[in-house]
């Protein structure tokens, strides 16, 4: 009577888990259909980083990228700072994290808060343009950019490093 009463109980956290995880997967892709679908190409664009330097996205063709969206004032941004130090800290020769702060309006308070929240990685300024043409309304917001240039793979929402570093090692 006991096992049947553990086997129970094992079946019913297995269906619990799967439905977490179903509804986790459609959660996901109703976030993600209006980002840029998989195989197109992702939108070139040129930025500035804080210390003024340009980066363009076409001058990175032949490494995998992860473009990662996020703001200031986004709670969810703040949680991914560790979990993306992480990621910038194990990058390989042909991998590349550029992030893209939408509230950038002033650098000033982007570089009081990249230091306060200790950000180790690349911060780019974003434009208008670079939004609209990344379809990014929800922070954060990750692109996973192939060698090739065409988008591989895309999140919306929280994610953890292993996640970040796995779709990146996987954009192909």
């Amino acid at each position: 009577m006991a096992k049947q009463s553990l086997l129970q109980r094992g079946g019913s956290w297995a269906l619990t888990l799967a439905l977490g995880v179903g509804v986790y997967a459609a959660a996901s892709a109703w976030r993600t259909r209006e980002l840029i679908a998989e195989t197109q190409t992702a939108p070139d664009f040129a930025l500035r980083d804080l210390s003024g330097q340009r980066v363009q996205l076409a001058e990175l063709r032949g490494k995998r990228v992860l473009v990662h969206f996020w703001a200031t004032w986004c709670f969810v941004c703040q949680r991914e700072v560790d979990a993306l130090n992480a990621v910038a800290r194990g990058l390989a020769p042909d991998e590349v994290l550029l992030t893209v702060v939408a509230d950038s309006e002033d650098a000033e308070h982007v570089r009081r808060y990249v230091a306060e929240h200790g950000i180790e990685y690349r911060v780019l300024l974003a434009d208008r343009a670079v939004l609209r043409n990344y379809r990014v309304d929800v922070f954060p917001t990750n692109y996973f950019i192939a060698a090739s240039g065409q988008v591989a793979d895309t999140t919306v929402g929280l994610s953890t490093r292993w996640g970040l570093a796995s779709r990146l090692q996987h954009a192909r």
